[in-house]
């Protein structure tokens, strides 16, 4: 029976039972209205649209057990058994649509997001809002049809990724940082008396000096790394608690400096966020912590304070640091336009502020893998290795490490494929949000629609989805991807040799093909990683003279494990152990 059929049948109930038959009635058609509304056309599991909750408690029920929702999209689709399809993860909120094809993913993100001309996505509002706890984030989050501050935030910054910053700024000091974290992990070591220890913050605190030095340069000069150093060179080994072989050394660790914690916090006030049950009434407590003010008290006057010395060394010429390179452009546009300079803190400080905790927190986390698998495959370690010492002989007969110089002008296919290897294992969705009604994969998207590419199932990690090539946009079906690309092979195997093409020659004639196969890690387009060359640079260096120094080996399995942490921008290892030879 239906609603208009009870009708005349609720006429006719006697005057006790109307209303306890009007309100079931009510909470039924209340009920039914609250029931998630699948987009036509894409593929859903029937269960979860007939739930209030529809896909959220078996959501929460895998990320409260793993702490990522990654491998959970991924199952959908494995699940769904097609490339394209809907989840119901937000109770009383629009479906999520999952896309899990290369192909088609990178044409939404090179010709179809905003600023292209006639776009159809732009940036996920999702990933603005995950990052409201910390203030007006950073233009390259900000959802806008047009691009006009995308445009003027890049502007701002176009020369900072540029070859004469990025190798003649930028390189020294990454190596040099890079040497820093070899002496940490030397006294370390040394203490530690081939014992396993924990290095994940020792990488985080590389990683940070790192980007404190390109925000700041020398006008900032405190870091994360010095005060470890100085510390751990100062203990002995009486001073460290005996255990057996295997059991892990815990090291003192110097409390950060107020500006440095503040960095260090934030990622996870976006973590915590993210995974909050109520996400806005979580940051409205935050906001009345006396942690949470002080936090923003020191970015204000941190910035403050450096755009003074910079403003003072720009007149002396004096241009070094990104904010020196920002307040230059900012100072050349105002001359062009016959107006007044526009210092304006909160602006600078919102842009690179969002950069240095990007920066901070991606690459703090990639170099965790990379330890990883140094320590997980020593095969690969010690090829690795052979490779450097092949190709920086030099440096090898000197008895020294490779210079800054030598890494950038040198050749390095296998050291390049081992960190490609790496970003392809660890990713996380790239979000983007339907600016207008289009389609993908020839269904229906509506505005406002998120839509996840999804890049750790079918296609990526596993073998393709079929697809029907006419349902591809014209542009994905001319597009040629993955031509050299094996997907017979465990796409799951941590496996370098994937990216590296050979001649006759053998090994001798390897070449890194960085488009061998289907990678989103630095995302893609107008919209993709802006500071994707620092990290590459980054993650190059520190791998190059961590093997270059020492040999990892083995450590028990139970402080081995892949399990990680995932926010929006990154993929984290928990653990992150390591027991240290002198190479």
């Amino acid at each position: 029976m239906n609603f208009g059929e009870a009708i005349p049948l609720i006429g006719s109930l006697p005057p006790a039972y109307l209303i306890p038959a009007l309100l079931v009635i009510s909470l039924y058609v209340l009920y039914r209205q609250l029931l998630p509304k699948p987009i036509p056309g894409i593929y859903y599991n029937a269960s979860s649209a007939s739930s209030l909750l529809g896909d959220w408690r078996d959501m929460a029920r895998t990320v409260g057990v793993t702490g990522e929702f990654g491998p959970w999209f991924a199952a959908q689709v494995t699940k769904a058994g097609v490339p394209l399809c809907q989840v119901f993860v937000r109770p009383f909120g629009k479906p999520w649509v999952l896309l899990a094809d290369y192909r088609e993913a990178h044409d939404i993100l090179t010709r179809r997001t905003a600023p292209a001309p006639n776009a159809d996505f732009d940036k996920s509002a999702l990933i603005t809002d995950s990052f409201s706890c910390l203030g007006d984030f950073t233009a390259a989050l900000q959802v806008t049809t047009r691009g006009e501050r995308l445009k003027s935030s890049r502007a701002l910054m176009q020369d900072l990724m540029a070859p004469s910053f990025l190798h003649g700024v930028m390189g020294p000091v990454v190596h040099d940082k890079s040497m820093e974290l070899v002496r940490l992990l030397e006294a370390k070591m040394r203490l530690a008396g081939g014992r396993p220890f924990n290095v994940k913050t020792d990488l985080d605190c590389a990683a940070l000096d790192v980007i404190l030095y390109f925000a700041f340069a020398e006008n900032f000069n405190r870091t994360s790394l010095g005060p470890q150093i100085e510390l751990v060179t100062r203990l002995i080994p009486e001073n460290m608690v005996d255990g057996h072989v295997d059991e892990p050394v815990t090291f003192p660790e110097v409390p950060a400096e107020d500006f440095i914690a503040a960095v260090r916090m934030a990622g996870g006030l976006v973590e915590g966020y993210i995974y909050s049950i109520v996400p806005r009434l979580t940051l409205w407590w935050w906001r009345r912590q006396s942690w949470y003010k002080k936090m923003f008290s020191q970015k204000s006057q941190v910035f403050g304070d450096q755009i003074s010395k910079v403003l003072k060394g720009y007149q002396g010429g004096e241009v070094r640091s990104a904010l020196g390179h920002m307040l230059m452009r900012e100072k050349r546009e105002a001359e062009k336009q016959g107006r007044a300079l526009k210092v304006e803190t909160n602006i600078l400080a919102d842009e690179l502020f969002g950069e240095m905790l990007a920066g901070n927190h991606t690459t703090g986390g990639v170099l965790g893998w990379l330890v990883k698998y140094l320590t997980n495959y020593p095969h690969i370690q010690a090829k690795l290795r052979e490779s450097l010492h092949v190709a920086l002989a030099q440096a090898v007969a000197e008895n020294r490490p490779p210079t800054s110089e030598e890494l950038r002008r040198t050749r390095l296919p296998y050291l390049d494929a081992f960190v490609e290897e790496t970003l392809r294992l660890n990713p996380v969705p790239v979000t983007r949000q339907a600016i207008r009604d289009t389609t993908v994969l020839g269904r229906p998207i509506p505005k406002g629609c998120l839509v996840f590419l999804v890049s750790n199932g079918p296609g990526f990690l596993s073998p393709s989805l079929a697809v029907d090539a006419s349902q591809r946009s014209p542009a994905a079906q001319t597009a040629k991807l993955n031509d050299r690309w094996d997907e017979t092979k465990d796409l799951r195997t941590f496996d370098p040799e994937r990216w590296l093409v050979r001649s006759s020659g053998g090994d001798a004639s390897a070449e890194f093909h960085g488009a061998a196969g289907p990678q989103l890690a630095f995302g893609l387009g107008a919209r993709g990683c802006w500071g994707k060359r620092l990290a590459q640079v980054e993650l190059r260096t520190v791998v190059a003279l961590l093997v270059w120094h020492f040999e990892m080996l083995g450590i028990p399995e139970a402080l081995a494990g892949n399990d990680a942490t995932e926010v929006m921008i990154a993929r984290r290892p928990q653990k992150v152990f390591v027991r240290l030879r002198k190479v």
